[in-house]
This record gives C-alpha cells, structure tokens and sequence, in this order.
C-alpha cells in the first residue's frame, strides 16, 4: 500500500448509509404518540447530523411553530426515549447502503487501509446498522454519540483515531457528507472529501471547502 494515508474514517448517515426514511418514520412515530404533527422527509433531513438530542430538539422547535405546543422536561425526555425505541425497531427497514459503499470499502481493506466509522449517531445503534449491511467487519473502530466526550465537529473523535492508531493527523483521511465532517477533520489538521449526496442542511458540501469533492463513492480509490 502506497500510500500518505494509513486510516480512513468515514461518517455514517448521508455517507455509507441512507438512513433518512428510517429516521423519519422513528421521529414522526414519537411525535405521534404526543398528537404533534407529521414532519416531511425534506425536513427532517435538515435536522439530521448532530446526534439525538439536537435532531428531536429541532423537531419540538418545528412542532411549537406549527402548533403551539410545548412540552415539559418529562415530557421531551420521555419522547426521546420514544424516539430510541422506534429508531431502535426500524433501525433498517427502509435504510439503504450508497452506491458502491460495500464494494469500495471492501477493496480499501484489501488494500491495507484501516478504516473506522465516527458519527454521531447514538452508540448503541452504530454496529447493528453495520452489521445489517454486513460491513461491520470491515472497520477496525466504531465510534458513536456516547463513544466520547466530544462529538462532531469537534477534531476529538478524529485525534482518538490518530491516538489508537499511532498515526499523524496526515495520515488519516476522513469521508464525511456534512459541514461538521469537514470541520471536524479541518480542526484535527486531516484530509477531507466532500461527498454530494447526503444530509447537508440543503448546503452545496463544496462551500465548507473539502480538499475533495465527490459524486461517487467509488472514486476514494482514485485519490488514496
């Protein structure tokens, strides 16, 4: 293997994975059990990207302008507990891998490259969507929401990698679909790419500057 990187870390949601329907059928089902209304798929994906907590917290936000409505702090944490359990239940049911996901990261292992999965989806959920694609085998790390103090976009889960590795931050490139993938590896000192299809808050990726943008995840095997 030549080559400057030794690990590749990847996001999960809107970069292996279209979890999009799945999420949004969990959030509306708890936001059903408290006669809140029905968010459309186009709006809860710009609510996707910042773990749990934030995603239903943007979601009671959108349901008080709607409605009205607030709830008490019972009340919001039971509906996240709702919410875990639905996402829980329907973890995969309508998710699906991108375009050349399984293919490409199996050739990246075959190649030598560690790879290692950082998102902010909560920890617990992390493995059994990998392995209800089965690909969990292929990563070396599985980071989550609970898996450290800090979160995207904060560089701490790409400096644990560097850490457990025994790498430089040069030597880690990370693959990520949102701004808080791209700042999180800008603030760790580590490559980026950009990919163009995933949950980006409706934002060109291009305009939080990767140092490469693609359209197809196929193409990692052209730049590493």
């Amino acid at each position: 293997m030549k080559s400057q990187f030794k690990v590749i870390g990847f996001d999960l949601d809107g970069t292996l994975v279209d979890s999009l329907p799945d999420l949004a059928l969990s959030v509306n089902s708890a936001l059903a059990e408290f006669n809140l209304p029905q968010a459309p798929e186009s709006l809860v994906l710009t609510w996707i990207g910042n773990g749990a907590d934030i995603l239903i917290g943007r979601a009671l936000d959108w349901a008080k302008a709607e409605t009205g409505k607030s709830l008490n702090d019972d009340e919001i944490k039971q509906l996240k507990r709702r919410f875990g359990f639905y996402y829980g239940e329907n973890i995969c049911n309508i998710s699906r891998l991108y375009l050349n996901v399984k293919e490409t990261l199996e050739q990246l292992k075959a190649q030598g490259f560690t790879l290692a999965v950082v998102t902010n989806k909560p920890t617990k959920h992390v493995q059994p969507v990998l392995a209800a694609f089965g690909i969990d085998h292929l990563f070396s790390e599985m980071l989550g929401g609970q898996s450290l103090p800090e979160i995207k976009p904060h560089p701490a889960p790409l400096y644990y990698l560097c850490g457990k590795f025994g790498i430089y931050p040069h030597q880690l490139l990370f693959v990520g679909d949102s701004r808080n993938d791209i700042i999180a590896a800008h603030n760790a000192g580590c490559a980026v790419v950009g990919l163009t299809y995933g949950y980006n808050y409706n934002i060109p990726i291009s305009e939080s500057k990767p140092d490469w943008v693609m359209d197809d995840f196929a193409d990692l095997l052209k730049i590493v």
